[in-house]
């Protein structure tokens, strides 16, 4: 059974100085009631180090507040400029969408897929994306399911996503690596009564962090 410790405060901060004051003061008290000198060392190096510990929580959280802040302003200020540039290269006289599939920015996707998917069966759906997220709508045949599919840069093979009943799903997973940007690729398949049909062709988005 835990031994309580009424005494102890119980935010972070508090432990921190009630721990400091002890450190302080225990020599003093050992000496005033003639404690072993060895444990009272081993005790005065333990309390150093719950000190050190309360301390290096804190020092890690403030790098971290301060990483997410830079990056947030960073994104406040670049993302804008970003969506702009963009919007001129889609303007642009020359402009293709093969052209924008290249470099992930044609990430809309509006489309029936083919019958071949399931025999009776028709499927169709659209995918949007946000920062962190896609975001699928799908109309399918009652009592299908729909097994999503998917790879990202790098993966040679597509994973089993998700087996959704549903007419929507999220794919809220965040970015590998934290890259400020991500492709990834899904397929899909309708099944019922554990058979599955064909796979769809191969979709592919762009998902900013």
């Amino acid at each position: 059974m835990p031994t309580r410790m009424n005494f102890m405060p119980t935010t972070e901060l508090e432990k921190r100085q009630w721990l400091e004051e002890f450190k302080n003061n225990l020599p003093q008290i050992a000496i005033d009631l003639r404690l072993d000198p060895t444990e009272v060392q081993d005790i005065d190096n333990e309390v150093t180090l719950a000190i050190d510990n309360i301390s290096n929580v804190y020092n890690k959280k403030n790098d971290f507040d301060v990483a997410v802040q830079k990056r947030d302003e960073h994104r406040d200020v670049f993302f804008p400029i970003l969506v702009e540039f963009i919007r001129r290269i889609k303007a642009n006289r020359y402009y293709s969408r093969s052209l924008g599939e290249a470099i992930n920015i044609e990430v809309g996707v509006s489309t029936k897929l083919p019958k071949s998917i399931s025999d009776n069966s028709k499927l169709s759906l659209t995918i949007n994306t946000s920062a962190q997220r896609v975001v699928f709508n799908f109309k399918r045949p009652a009592k299908h399911s729909i097994r999503i599919y998917t790879r990202r840069a790098g993966e040679a093979e597509f994973a089993l996503l998700m087996i959704v009943n549903n007419l929507t799903f999220e794919d809220l997973r965040p970015n590998l690596n934290n890259a400020a940007a991500e492709k990834r690729e899904y397929c899909f398949t309708l099944s019922k009564n554990d058979k599955e049909g064909e796979r769809s062709a191969i979709y592919p988005v762009a998902v900013l962090m």
